[in-house]
């Protein structure tokens, strides 16, 4: 009656059960209710733990437990040891792997006695105490029309039919294009400012209350901070 679970690596279905019980131990202990994983979520992950050289990297592919080989795109490996991989699939439809790893070494960056300020904003993303101007990109903004054009088309869809899901893919997609420009800004400008700068001080703003004004709502998501 449950041969299907022969079927499923046996360190995911443990590591559901510990994320489950940590849930209920957050949830008593005051920090919020635990949130259902639906099977018809657009996004599905699931976590492997490394033992016994389960996984492993073999040039362009990686070996995990249950599914084998993988082609991978990236041809990195990992520093330092495996400790466990997390194999997530997103609204997209793409699938992505990756690995918590331990005793890495971290190159200490030199000094350079050098201090700044950061004034945030949303016509620039932010000016700096040496009146240095840092553009906002506006991936968003940039990608409005298309989005339009892509939501139109879904709406206009059947539900459950295979042109919507074909269709939700393309917006998926499209999210996830500028979700991506939008990470590799912040990490490119951060890595800039740490290996320039000692000392780094920027304004604390409360994000989430922002965004209720909904004229400036769309432009505060955009901006990333």
């Amino acid at each position: 009656d449950k041969e299907w679970l022969k079927d499923v690596d046996k360190f995911s279905l443990q590591n559901s059960l510990k994320d489950l019980d940590k849930a209920y131990k957050n949830f008593f202990s005051g920090k919020g209710y635990p949130k259902f994983k639906s099977k018809k979520d657009n996004r599905k992950s699931y976590r492997t733990n490394y033992t016994n050289n389960n996984i492993e990297f073999l040039d362009k592919w990686i070996k995990v437990p249950k599914l084998g080989k993988l082609k991978i795109r990236d041809k990195l490996k990992p520093q330092g040891r495996i400790l466990s991989a997390t194999i997530t699939q997103v609204p997209s439809r793409k699938y992505y792997i990756s690995l918590c790893c331990t005793d890495i070494e971290v190159k200490k960056l030199e000094s350079t006695n050098k201090n700044i300020g950061i004034d945030l904003g949303i016509k620039d993303f932010a000016i700096t105490s040496d009146e240095a101007i840092i553009e906002n990109p506006k991936y968003l903004q940039k990608s409005l029309n298309k989005l339009a054009i892509l939501q139109r088309k879904l709406s206009r869809k059947s539900k459950g039919s295979s042109n919507r899901n074909k269709a939700r893919i393309k917006v998926a997609r499209l999210f996830e294009k500028i979700s991506n420009q939008r990470e590799d800004f912040l990490q490119k400008l951060s890595t800039m400012l740490i290996k320039e700068y000692n000392i780094i001080c920027m304004e604390d703003l409360q994000v989430k209350n922002m965004v209720r004004n909904h004229k400036l709502a769309r432009s505060i998501v955009d901006v990333s901070w």
